[in-house]
């Protein structure tokens, strides 16, 4: 039997795990498995776990790879969909002009499709999500980095080289502190989980009081300490999620501004901080969206929670199948 129910190997590579599971049409999911990425490893030997993982899920699911019809993976990066070559991806040492796509296709004997991870977790909960169907749509992920997709008249926007949907490097504050990618005042720069750990160890070392002072002496602080911090009503930690949320809330209406969107959804671990950075973004929009644009938008969490990833990776390779 060949592609029963549809069923594509989907992969979530990650900088610190990778899931996997085989998804069918309507994204049901058997064969879930996950491990931690091990990336400090190199390409090599997260290539080799990525492989073994793809046979443990069949193995799980008590299916043969001949009964499936591609493999998906989300990825980070920047990298080229089309020819499957990762060209870099900051929370994967190592990974330079790597071709993954070739590389498992030559073990799994399938096609295999790669997708910015981003891109892939919009298609998800535009195929599968609450509001699946939104032909309109801006997905924003704030995790470690702070990355973004668009569908657009009901299909994914890729842009001209294949980068469209950088909402991470939308700059919010020209004179703001300098990212990674070498501009000023990043999206990233202010929200990604990292940069919220960091100002807040910045206002704690200038005198502000916090929980989080302690935190600090045990270990190097994460956007999850701040988060948990603010749960307890820290207010360092509540002013660091609004701060954030604000960074985010100013993209969407600058987005919003020059797409007329029907909505944003706002996923990815930082997401996990619920109200706490949900409503300081859903109140940057309100204040700040014209009045024209406003009625149409609406800001909502991510429904699909950490399945984005994996039914994200089946999306993109169904698209992808289709001639997308």
């Amino acid at each position: 039997m060949t592609g029963d129910a549809g069923r594509v190997i989907a992969v979530d590579l990650g900088g610190t795990n990778i899931r996997v599971a085989l998804v069918d049409t309507n994204g049901g999911t058997t064969g879930f498995v996950a491990t931690p990425t091990g990336a400090a490893e190199g390409p090599g030997a997260v290539v080799s776990r990525i492989l073994l993982m793809i046979r443990d899920s069949l193995a799980a699911a008590q299916m043969d790879a001949s009964e499936v019809l591609a493999v998906g993976i989300g990825s980070p990066g920047p990298l080229d969909r089309i020819s499957g070559v990762i060209h870099e991806a900051p929370n994967l040492p190592g990974w330079t002009n790597v071709r993954l796509a070739d590389r498992i296709a030559e073990q799994v004997k399938l096609p295999v499709f790669l997708e910015n991870d981003a891109n892939a977790a919009a298609l998800a909960e535009f195929s599968y999500g609450e509001n699946r169907g939104t032909d309109n749509m801006l997905y924003i992920t704030v995790s470690t980095g702070v990355g973004g997709g668009l569908i657009l008249g009901g299909k994914l926007w890729h842009g001209v080289y294949g980068s469209a949907g950088e909402f991470g490097h939308m700059t919010v504050d020209f004179e703001g502190p300098l990212c990674d990618c070498g501009n000023r005042g990043c999206i990233e720069k202010i929200s990604s989980g990292p940069d919220v750990a960091d100002w807040s160890i910045e206002q704690v070392r200038s005198g502000a009081k916090s929980v989080l002072s302690a935190r600090m002496e045990s270990g190097p602080l994460s956007g999850r300490d701040v988060v948990e911090a603010a749960a307890k009503d820290d207010s360092l930690a509540v002013a660091a999620l609004g701060r954030a949320g604000r960074a985010v809330g100013f993209g969407i209406v600058n987005v919003a501004h020059l797409l007329n969107l029907d909505l944003a959804v706002v996923g990815g671990g930082m997401a996990n901080a619920g109200a706490m950075l949900l409503d300081p973004i859903k109140t940057t929009v309100t204040t700040h969206l014209l009045a024209s644009t406003g009625p149409s938008l609406r800001v909502v969490p991510w429904s699909l929670g950490e399945d984005v990833g994996v039914l994200g990776a089946a999306a993109s390779a169904r698209a992808r199948m289709a001639g997308l």
